[in-house]
C-alpha cells in the first residue's frame, strides 16, 4: 500500500511541476512580504527574514522551500524597498524566484494608521532535474535531461492597511499566467491584531485566505500567545474555506508553533505541522518549519517604546 502511495504521490509532484502554486508557510505572518508587497517598509526597520520548510518528511522527493527577504523603509519612512528570493525543490522539479517590491505609505493625520501600495516584479525560473530519475526508457524525448525550462517574468501588487493594533491586506504577487507550466494567478487576504490579556500575556491571531483558480479557496487561522514579549506559542489550522476544522474527509491541517525573541533585534521559531485529507498523511513523518528574522535598528530607535509584533 505504501508502495502504491509513494507512486501517486511522485505522479503529483510532477503535476505540480506543471501547474504551480505559492508555497504556503506556516510562519506566513512573520514573512508578509512573500505574498503582499505593500508591506514591504511597514515595520519602519531594515529587515531581514529566513523561512525554510521540509514538507511530507520520509518522502523522497518531497517538498523542500526556502526563502529569505529583505526589506526597509525609503524617503523618511514614506516608501518602502523589499528583495526576496525563494527555492523549491519538488521532485524533479526545481524552482526558483526572484523579485522586487516597492511600496508607498500613506499615513493618515497624526495617527500612526496608514495605508500602503505595493508593486512586484520579478522572475520565476523552473527547470526539471531529471538525471536523478531512473526511467525504463532513457531515450523518452518525455523525459529529456536538457529540459531545462524557461524564464517567465511576472508581476503582482497589494494594497496593506495596518495600525499598531491591527491590520489587514489583500495582494496578487503573480499576474501573469503561462501555458508553459500552468502558472496559476493567486489572490491574497491577509488579516490580523494584537490583544493584551494581561501583564505578562499577549495574544496575536492573523489569518490567510488564498484563492486560486480550480483549486479550494484555503484558510489559515493561527493564534500565538506572547509571554513577556520574549517567547510565543500557538496553533494553527489549515481547511478549505467553510471548515474551520481539518478532517480526514474534506482535507487541511494543523501545526504547532513556538519561538523566541533572543534580543531586541533577533528571534527565532520552529513549527510541526500534519495534513490531513489524502493517503500521504499517514505516511510521512510531519512537516517541520524553521523562520529567523533579524531587525537592524537605526540609532535613533533603538529604543523601542512599543514593540513591532507586524
Amino acid at each position: 500500500m505504501k508502495k502504491l502511495i509513494t507512486i501517486s504521490f511522485l505522479i503529483s509532484l510532477f503535476s505540480a511541476t506543471y501547474a504551480q502554486q505559492d508555497a504556503m508557510f506556516t510562519y506566513y505572518m512573520f514573512n508578509h512580504q512573500a505574498v503582499n508587497p505593500a508591506y514591504v517598509g511597514s515595520r519602519q526597520i531594515i529587515n531581514a527574514t529566513m523561512l525554510n520548510r521540509s514538507q511530507w518528511t520520509g518522502f523522497v522527493g518531497a517538498p523542500w522551500s526556502h526563502t529569505i527577504s529583505l526589506n526597509a523603509p525609503l524617503l523618511n519612512e514614506s516608501m518602502g524597498f523589499g528583495l526576496s528570493f525563494s527555492n523549491d525543490v519538488i521532485g524533479p522539479a526545481v524552482l526558483n524566484n526572484l523579485t522586487l517590491d516597492l511600496s508607498y505609505h500613506l499615513k493618515f493625520n497624526d495617527s500612526d494608521n496608514r495605508l500602503a501600495f505595493g508593486l512586484k516584479a520579478g522572475g520565476n525560473h523552473t527547470r526539471l532535474d531529471l538525471n536523478n530519475l531512473t526511467l525504463d526508457n532513457q531515450n523518452d524525448p518525455a523525459f529529456d535531461p536538457n529540459n531545462v525550462g524557461k524564464f517567465m517574468p511576472n508581476y503582482g501588487f497589494g494594497l496593506y492597511y495596518y495600525t499598531p493594533k491591527w491590520y489587514a491586506g489583500f495582494s496578487s504577487p503573480h499576474m501573469v499566467n503561462y501555458d508553459f507550466n500552468a502558472t496559476q494567478r493567486h489572490y491574497f487576504l491577509i488579516g490580523g491584531g494584537i490583544f493584551t490579556l494581561n501583564e505578562d500575556i499577549k495574544l496575536r491571531p492573523s489569518t490567510y485566505i488564498k484563492i486560486t483558480k480550480n483549486a479550494p479557496v484555503t484558510l489559515d487561522i493561527t493564534g500565538l500567545f506572547i509571554f513577556k514579549d520574549r517567547m510565543w506559542a500557538g496553533l494553527a489550522f489549515r481547511a478549505p474555506i467553510g471548515f474551520i476544522i481539518p478532517t480526514n474527509s474534506k482535507g487541511g491541517g494543523f501545526g504547532l508553533l513556538a519561538g523566541l525573541n533572543i534580543n531586541d533585534q533577533l528571534s527565532a521559531g520552529y513549527s510541526f505541522g500534519y495534513s490531513l485529507g489524502n493517503q500521504t498523511f499517514r505516511y510521512n513523518g510531519g512537516t517541520h518549519e524553521i523562520v529567523i528574522r533579524y531587525d537592524y535598528l537605526y540609532k535613533e530607535k533603538r529604543i523601542i517604546k512599543s514593540p513591532r509584533y507586524f
